[in-house]
């Protein structure tokens, strides 16, 4: 009990007690005089932009109230009084809220997608995650419930792994190193279907890459591990990712670690295999320069008979159109000359044709003066007075000589 002045500033609060045990509250800003009477002030709790109350009332009540706001807890009717952050959830993230109907007593589930700030109501929890996480010490090795989380990333993401005690089909036992890139892209198939994603994707990853190991040997494995960055190598991997709501976009391929002694037979071979390797490429360096060599050789044979032929096929061009122009010329000469002919023939002619009108119409006009044309011409044409005719008989030993006498006709007697 108290008996004295007690002051309260503004925006305080206070419970004062009497002494038959009822209680008042009183607000500031005030000063009052107590006389056996408790006097208790009333811790003020606040809550701004980004948080809120949980205010627990002795009935068994819960309420949440969003901030900014201020409550006096009252341990009367309250038990405690909690600031809490609003949950920040940027536009990649997710929440997975369950709540309960008080009078069906059914609880109904629900995807809050950010970005927003999201307060839970007085009958909502969070969907808590626990699963497969990287080791601190060993990012290639995958710790049980280490990843553990109420915020889900539905981001693309990635992370590395090292499959261990691969054996090969000569029983060649690897370490594979691999690397694996997903993305969440069905919320509702990943909580109905599997609590620790990470798991799967490990398990898988195993199989098929201890599968792919299974059927090749050592040999045939290092010339063919540069197919582990294929998904189709990765057959269970992507059967199971889809699901359970994930889509894997990409494997990559790491490299591999072999026993120190494996190692050591494997580096030596890769050394002869690189010495085989340049004695081969310089071989084949070297018969490309020869093939070069000939074929540039060739090349310019081809060239040198191109070009004799050409220059005789121009020498031919060049006694080919010589003798066509004497040719041309001769030709027209010749026809030079066989017109010349030809006129020189056609004046003859004509002078003979002329000649024959004039002794036509010389011998015409005769005829008219009653002159004998005939004998006229016979005395012109100087024929012989006698002419003998040797005729042989059946016997050739007799030889019949006659004679006419020409004269005798052209005088009319036998």
């Amino acid at each position: 009990m108290t008996i004295g002045w007690k002051t309260l500033d503004v925006g305080e609060k206070a419970l004062i007690y009497n002494k038959d045990g009822s209680a008042r509250i009183i607000e500031g800003p005030l000063r009052l005089f107590l006389f056996r009477e408790l006097f208790k002030k009333m811790i003020c709790y606040s809550a701004n932009q980004k948080e809120y109350l949980v205010i627990k009332y002795r009935n068994g009540n819960t309420e949440h109230m969003k901030g900014p706001c201020t409550v006096h807890m009252n341990e009367i009717i309250h038990i405690s009084v909690v600031v809490k952050n609003l949950i920040s959830l940027d536009a990649n993230e997710a929440l997975i809220v369950y709540s309960q109907n008080i009078e069906t007593q059914r609880v109904m589930r629900r995807i809050q997608f950010g970005p927003t700030l999201f307060m839970l109501g007085e009958n909502e929890w969070l969907h808590n995650f626990s699963w497969h996480g990287t080791d601190p010490d060993n990012k290639t090795r995958m710790i049980p419930n280490q990843n553990k989380f109420t915020v889900l990333k539905i981001i693309a993401d990635q992370f590395y792994y090292n499959v261990d005690e691969v054996r090969t089909a000569d029983d060649a036992i690897l370490r594979v190193k691999l690397m694996m890139f997903f993305e969440l892209t069905d919320i509702e198939k990943m909580l109905n279907s599997t609590n620790d994603p990470m798991a799967d994707f490990i398990n898988c990853l195993c199989a098929d890459v201890i599968a792919f190991a299974a059927k090749r040997t050592y040999e045939d494995f290092t010339e063919t591990a540069s197919d582990l960055n294929h998904l189709e190598n990765f057959s269970q991997l992507v059967e199971r990712s889809q699901a359970i709501g994930y889509s894997v976009s990409k494997v990559i391929f790491r490299g591999y670690f072999a026993h120190d002694k494996l190692q050591k037979m494997h580096d030596m071979m890769i050394i002869q295999r690189t010495e085989l390797r340049l004695k081969y490429e310089r071989e084949v360096q070297e018969q490309e320069l020869i093939h070069k060599k000939l074929q540039a050789d060739t090349e310019r044979l081809e060239q040198e008979q191109q070009l004799e032929l050409e220059r005789l096929l121009h020498e031919q061009r060049l006694e080919k159109d010589e003798l066509q122009h004497t040719l041309n010329l001769e030709k027209g000469k010749h026809e030079k000359m066989i017109d010349k002919q030809k006129m020189e023939n056609k004046a003859k002619l004509n002078e003979n044709l002329a000649k024959d009108r004039l002794d036509f119409q010389y011998l015409s006009s005769l005829h008219g003066l009653s002159v004998n044309v005939t004998d006229l011409l016979v005395t012109r044409a100087g024929k012989p007075a006698r002419v003998t005719h040797i005729k042989a008989s059946k016997d050739a030993a007799h030889i019949h000589i006659h004679h006419n006498d020409l004269s005798a006709y052209q005088t009319g007697s036998p």
